[in-house]
């Protein structure tokens, strides 16, 4: 047992991890970021949801999700919370941007939907989950 040890302390110098975490650290107060942690969880479901609608064939079903949970229609959620707990006041302007641009692509991705076009609203959901990944990939809150 003890010869694995030394083998296997031998081989750590080689071992790679992963690179320094090089999004930008948006700091907010506990609550903002619980608030906006609470937020990001419910998209995610919503997300699932539209998701499982359009492999259903239930295309208004989908945009029903995306524009009352994601879309315009669901912005200003945090607006009566105390400052403390209203992400937005905290978000670099460029973050603003990526996050407002989500809820008018989830709009716009309603829209289409109801057109009843499948690869259509596939493809308009792309713009969706682009301004999720593009958001996450630039920005962390810890």
């Amino acid at each position: 047992m003890k010869q694995a040890w030394i083998v296997l302390l031998g081989v750590l110098p080689s071992l790679t991890f992963a690179a320094e975490d090089m999004r930008q650290l948006v700091k907010m107060p506990p609550e903002a970021r619980a608030e906006l942690r609470a937020e990001m969880l419910d998209f995610q479901t919503a997300l699932n949801s539209i998701i499982t609608s359009l492999g259903d064939g239930k295309l208004a079903d989908a945009a029903d999700a995306a524009e009352t949970q994601i879309g315009v229609s669901a912005m200003g959620r945090h607006r009566t919370a105390p400052p403390s707990a209203r992400p937005g006041m905290f978000m670099p302007n460029e973050m603003h941007a990526i996050a407002r641009g989500m809820h008018v692509s989830a709009s716009e991705f309603a829209k289409t939907a109801k057109a009843g076009d499948t690869a259509k609203a596939l493809q308009a959901l792309t713009a969706v989950t682009g301004a999720c990944v593009a958001c996450h990939r630039s920005y962390r809150t810890q």
